[in-house]
């Protein structure tokens, strides 16, 4: 049977899944309780079972509904970012080349990023914008912005990454702290300290790593707050609220009642990249990549040379 089940069904499916209530459904999609009972039943009959069934006044997925959902917020994802997609590529033919970075980024790279631009005449002028990493990642992935800057890793099999810079992870000690006059910190350190950890919401991927790195240590991590930048974090411990997690790009700012001390195990680092969709790998795409890498290639020698000399120091 041909179906005729439209992306709007989809998303009204979607919308009672996640609010478990058609009526609280229907005001959030601005239509009528048994308009939208009518779509439910109509993408029930075309996909052949239930998807919900009655639970105290409201609406729970069945077993296949719950596999029905995983699928189509998948292809609801798509839809959307492709007709974003198409709305881009209209506004770029003649318009600048739009660049996104991530807000976490050090100060230093910062700096580089803002001063780029490119310098052959007939080239396209240079737009950048700050985001958090995820936004970053959604404007590329939809074309908004044709690279983006930010920390790895890429989970998106439609994105490229080209790592630029991989600093390590430093800790933020308030003074008065037990660790404070310590050179470095070792993992058992941590154990149950009120910790400012990486913001699982801004960098989920890092978060994740960092979390699964002390998991496999048995370390049981105390986070007390997870800010939405490295300043706030730094400010915070600053305030004596607990250590803070930090790339070492920000372990040059000085601060009274701080010091930054590095992790004792190096295998723990934050890298960043600039990413770029594969199937958008256009002349002025390659040439941004290639003007990036020059830009920071001071940078990154300099962030080699100092995790070097910390590694000889731990011999």
């Amino acid at each position: 049977m041909q179906s005729d089940v439209t992306i709007h069904d989809l998303k009204c499916v979607i919308v009672v899944a996640q609010l478990g209530s058609l009526s609280r459904a229907a005001l959030r999609l601005h239509t009528t309780q048994p308009a939208l009972g009518r779509r439910i039943h109509h993408v029930e009959a075309e996909v052949g079972v239930r998807l919900f069934y009655s639970w105290y006044g409201g609406v729970q997925l069945t077993e296949s509904g719950k596999v029905f959902i995983e699928e189509i917020l998948k292809s609801v994802d798509h839809w959307e970012r492709a007709a974003q997609r198409a709305r881009n590529a209209a506004q770029h033919r003649d318009g600048p080349f739009q660049v996104a970075y991530s807000s976490f980024l050090s100060p230093e790279l910062l700096a580089i990023i803002s001063d780029l631009h490119f310098e052959r005449p007939g080239d396209p002028v240079m737009k950048h914008t700050s985001l958090h990493t995820m936004g970053m990642i959604r404007g590329v992935l939809e074309g908004q912005y044709q690279a983006g800057i930010g920390y790895l890793p890429n989970s998106y099999s439609e994105l490229e990454a080209r790592e630029l810079l991989d600093e390590d992870l430093m800790l933020c000690i308030p003074a008065r702290h037990r660790l404070f006059h310590l050179d470095s910190i070792a993992p058992q350190d941590l154990e149950r300290e009120p910790l400012i950890a990486v913001s699982e919401h801004a960098l989920p991927e890092v978060c994740k790593e960092i979390l699964a790195y002390f998991e496999v240590l048995r370390i049981d991590l105390n986070v007390i707050a997870q800010p939405f930048t490295f300043y706030e974090a730094i400010h915070m411990a600053s305030g004596g609220k607990g250590i803070a997690m930090v790339s070492s790009g920000w372990s040059h700012l000085t601060k009274e009642g701080i010091i930054f001390r590095p992790l004792a195990d190096k295998l723990l680092t934050m890298k960043t990249g600039v990413f770029v969709r594969r199937d958008n790998r256009t002349a002025i795409v390659n040439d941004f990549q290639n003007l990036l890498w020059a830009r920071t290639e001071k940078l990154r020698n300099a962030r080699q040379k100092v995790t070097l000399g910390s590694h000889k120091g731990d011999v």
